[in-house]
């Protein structure tokens, strides 16, 4: 039987599979957009690596050893800056594996019970929401899930691009 950790970390590796396929070949068009209204694909990747601030691993692992009390999650935000808009794919793709690092790290000492017991106060200030969230939650909705969506908006400008 697979356990959620399993799960998630296989669900985490597709995600990371289809990303780099979705990426391939976009050295050129990072800050190519198809009009105003939507992202490029630098702004979806910072994106998701930043959300929440400071990356899903970040916000798992204070969940996990408690130090974390409440997460502040701010919708439709890049997070982009001076430094991140100088950064070439490879540099991105660094970030990357950083993340995936870090979420594996985060993930390593981590029973099913704590992923899916152990909860974080949310609070969304442009909605004016508040909520609780399971570091469960965050994994399989604020990472996979929305980093599914954000894959499919990349492969929604390959294909604007030509790119197939």
């Amino acid at each position: 039987m697979t356990t959620l950790k399993e799960s998630i970390l296989q669900s985490a590796k597709e995600v990371r599979g289809e990303l780099d396929a979705a990426l391939e070949g976009m050295d050129y068009c990072l800050d190519w957009k198809a009009n105003d209204d939507e992202w490029s694909a630098r702004e979806v990747l910072w994106h998701v690596l930043e959300d929440p601030e400071g990356g899903i691993p970040k916000a798992v692992g204070g969940i996990l050893n408690g130090s974390l009390t409440e997460l502040v999650i701010i919708a439709d935000e890049t997070h982009l800056n001076p430094e991140r808009e100088a950064m070439d794919l490879d540099e991105i793709r660094a970030a990357l594996e950083g993340f995936f690092a870090d979420l594996e790290e985060t993930l390593r000492d981590a029973g099913d019970d704590m992923i899916s017991g152990r909860s974080v106060s949310c609070w969304f200030p442009r909605r004016s929401h508040r909520e609780d969230r399971t570091a469960q939650d965050l994994l399989e909705g604020l990472f996979i899930r929305h980093w599914r969506d954000h894959v499919g908006q990349l492969r929604d400008i390959r294909e604007a691009l030509g790119l197939g």
